[in-house]
């Protein structure tokens, strides 16, 4: 039987983290990071499917490349409010990949 505590740490959850990071190098670290696990949607905002342990690995990774004045924002997306995720001008739809089962 599989254990209860580790379903619920590998259900992946869409989020939208948004960054606002002064030094240029470290903004590129940044960038580089979460470009490896979602999708660019703005110039400094990302949209990624994370499970639990990846949202907590990547939090850290994202915390040594910040300096005091940094700040980087998750906003979680609820599989009901994504298909109304709306936007104006330039852009394309989210990418949602696959099906989930709650």
């Amino acid at each position: 039987m599989i254990d209860e505590l580790e379903v619920n740490l590998s259900r992946k959850r869409r989020w939208m983290i948004a960054y606002d990071i002064s030094d240029n190098r470290q903004r590129r670290l940044i960038f580089k990071c979460l470009k490896d696990h979602g999708q660019r949607v703005q110039f400094s905002v990302f949209e990624c499917e994370l499970s639990k342990k990846q949202q907590q690995a990547l939090r850290k990774q994202l915390c040594e490349y910040m300096e005091d004045d940094d700040s980087i924002r998750w906003y979680p997306l609820c599989r009901w409010c994504e298909p109304k995720v709306a936007w104006t001008g330039n852009g394309q739809a989210p990418q949602f990949d696959g099906f989930h089962i709650l």
